[in-house]
């Protein structure tokens, strides 16, 4: 199974869009914060993404992020996680924001994956057998990185600029 992953969309529609339409894939997983504090029903751009991802409600997985705190996820037929543990390609991944747990933060129970946002800056590596991933952010990356998004494919999780060169990979068992 193919996932694609994102996270701090931050009202960005048109690099979300791009990836959407760029990448093939069966879970459309977002690691939350797809606007700026709140959602804006005057903000085009907003109401756009949640109709976008309406789109894949059965293939989306979607995390509510610091904030996404307003949003009323169910007007548009989705629902949000604060944190959710899934088997996935073989392995048990957790999958959160990342401003409640994070690296050195986990929850008492997450699996040998742990997924998270937040910080805007990608992350892949593996310590005392967790495998870390941050995707980074499609909407505000920060210390001039370049926008991000990550792939997790049968046996490898890649992260990607959005324009799809490859940042980082690795081969997982």
């Amino acid at each position: 199974m193919k996932m694609l992953i994102m996270s701090d969309i931050h009202g960005d529609y048109e690099s979300f869009s791009n990836v959407l339409k760029n990448e093939s894939f069966d879970k459309l997983i977002i690691l939350g914060d797809l606007f700026s504090y709140g959602f804006n029903y005057n903000n085009k751009d907003e109401n756009n993404i949640l109709k976008l991802l309406s789109n894949y409600k059965d293939a989306i997985i979607l995390i509510k992020g610091n904030c996404d705190e307003n949003i009323s996820y169910e007007e548009f037929g989705l629902f949000a996680h604060d944190v959710i543990s899934l088997h996935l390609n073989n392995h048990v991944v957790t999958l959160t924001h990342g401003n409640i747990y994070s690296k050195g933060f986990l929850p008492s129970y997450h699996g040998d994956i742990f997924a998270s946002g937040h910080t805007h800056v990608p992350m892949l590596l593996k310590e005392q057998g967790i495998i870390y991933l941050n995707p980074g952010s499609i909407g505000k990356p920060r210390g001039g990185l370049d926008k991000s998004y990550a792939i997790f494919k049968d046996n490898k999780i890649e992260i990607k600029t959005i324009d799809g060169k490859i940042i980082k990979e690795m081969k997982i068992n």
